[in-house]
């Protein structure tokens, strides 16, 4: 019965949030993806940093921006191109590259196994980084580095060692940092405070909450391990939210100019934030206040940030 009150409350809430505009979804322009992925290798080589990382956007000079990020696909998207050429070239200044950004990640975790989003920053960049699946892209990486994977096959058996400890305490976080509300698991937040290990806030828009979408990347990762009964329950525990929190009946559309929720029996989707406790979708404009309908947040932010989606059928959840 509580479950079905909760579904008819979020039913009432998202017709609305419907608004009146139908017009049609235009493609969603994204954003570029860090300076590592379409980078030149020598521009890759010429950017590492001292400390063996990347920034985001070489062109960063100061700032919190202008240190070394996993942010938009920074850093491990450049060893992982590093491995590729050397694989290919063997030319060791590939290898010593990609074996100096992978000594950063070690370098870059902290003592309880979560990743920042910035190396040595300030504000929520020192939080523990799930946003953008962030930590868990790590994470794959370091394992493939642990196993000596494809392109990491050159990687030697300190190095391989060392990034399989780190994997194994990146999974301690995980499991650390899964919310407990009402006595039950339920997922995970954006980012999580490095100290207390509770979800944190980020920008003005990104309160601390669930998120759905992050937590499903946590999820397929999890599917990768070792299987254990703590590992399992956090899964089982993480599908039983996804369950309880879909909404049944209403489709997410997106373009330039807005986006909204319009009825269709043949879908489901799920918001991107879930407030705490309450497990209430939730919307959240640049001036910080939380509001319950997508409409009545401002328009930029209801075009400019996806705020529903279908996560959860990557991982069988309908």
């Amino acid at each position: 019965m509580k479950n079905r009150t909760i579904a008819c409350a979020l039913s009432i809430a998202l017709l609305g949030s419907m608004g009146a505009a139908m017009v049609t979804p235009t493609s969603v322009v994204m954003a570029a993806d860090a300076s590592g992925t379409t980078a030149s290798l020598s521009d890759i080589l010429k950017n590492q940093q001292s400390d063996g990382g990347w920034k985001k956007d070489y062109s960063e000079t100061s700032g919190d921006w202008a240190k070394s990020t996993i942010d938009n696909k920074a850093t491990y998207s450049e060893i992982r191109r590093l491995a590729a050429e050397f694989s290919k070239t063997k030319d060791s200044k590939y290898s010593a590259s990609a074996i100096k950004g992978i000594n950063f990640l070690f370098n870059m975790q902290y003592s309880n196994g979560g990743f920042p989003q910035i190396y040595k920053s300030s504000g929520y960049h020192t939080h523990i980084t799930y946003n953008d699946d962030a930590m868990v892209n790590v994470l794959i990486l370091l394992d493939e580095v642990a196993n000596r994977k494809g392109d990491f096959a050159f990687i030697d058996s300190g190095v391989a060692s060392k990034a399989k400890q780190a994997v194994d305490k990146g999974v301690d976080c995980i499991l650390k940092t899964q919310v407990t509300s009402g006595g039950k698991l339920t997922a995970w937040g954006q980012q999580h405070d490095s100290s207390s290990l509770k979800p944190a806030g980020a920008r003005a828009f990104e309160v601390p909450s669930l998120s759905a979408s992050e937590s499903v990347g946590i999820v397929k990762f999890l599917k990768t391990r070792p299987s254990n009964s703590q590992i399992n329950a956090s899964i089982k525990a993480a599908e039983n939210w996804f369950n309880a929190v879909k909404i049944s009946g209403f489709r997410y559309e997106r373009n330039s100019s807005d986006s909204y929720i319009v009825a269709d029996s043949s879908s489901t989707i799920w918001a991107r934030f879930y407030e705490l406790n309450t497990n209430k979708p939730i919307f959240v404009g640049r001036d910080g206040v939380v509001k319950y309908n997508l409409k009545d947040i401002d328009q930029e932010r209801r075009a400019g940030y996806a705020w529903y989606g279908n996560w959860p059928t990557k991982i069988g959840i309908n």
